[in-house]
């Protein structure tokens, strides 16, 4: 099970890289935008930090992937209103999330001896 971070670090920066975009088109109209340069912010970082096996790496993953499910989940909410219809991509999206969030918890570190 050593291959779960590589998976979820590589994931984080794919994440980061379209988090770090939608950042820039929510700046360029005007609406709300640090949340996200945020988000990608911790992904890159959680994710290199995870491929260079630094310390604290997973750590730094595990809480970017749970707050990128967390802005994720925020737009899934507004869906349940009437006339609404469902956010399929955001909801893959959201998937995504959560999964490298599973991989990074679940990984097992092996020592060598």
């Amino acid at each position: 099970m050593t291959w779960f971070g590589t998976v979820s670090a590589v994931s984080a920066l794919l994440m980061g890289a379209m988090f770090g975009v939608n950042a820039y088109f929510q700046f360029a109209t005007g609406v709300s935008w640090w949340l996200y340069v945020l988000t990608a912010a911790l992904l890159l970082v959680g994710g290199f930090r995870t491929l260079r096996k630094m310390s604290g790496g997973l750590r730094l993953l595990g809480g970017a992937w749970g707050l990128a499910a967390g802005v994720l989940a925020v737009p899934l909410s507004a869906a349940r209103a009437d006339g609404a219809t469902f956010d399929t991509a955001g909801a893959a999206l959201f998937a995504v999330a959560l999964a490298g969030l599973a991989l990074t918890v679940l990984h097992k570190e092996t020592k060598k001896a």
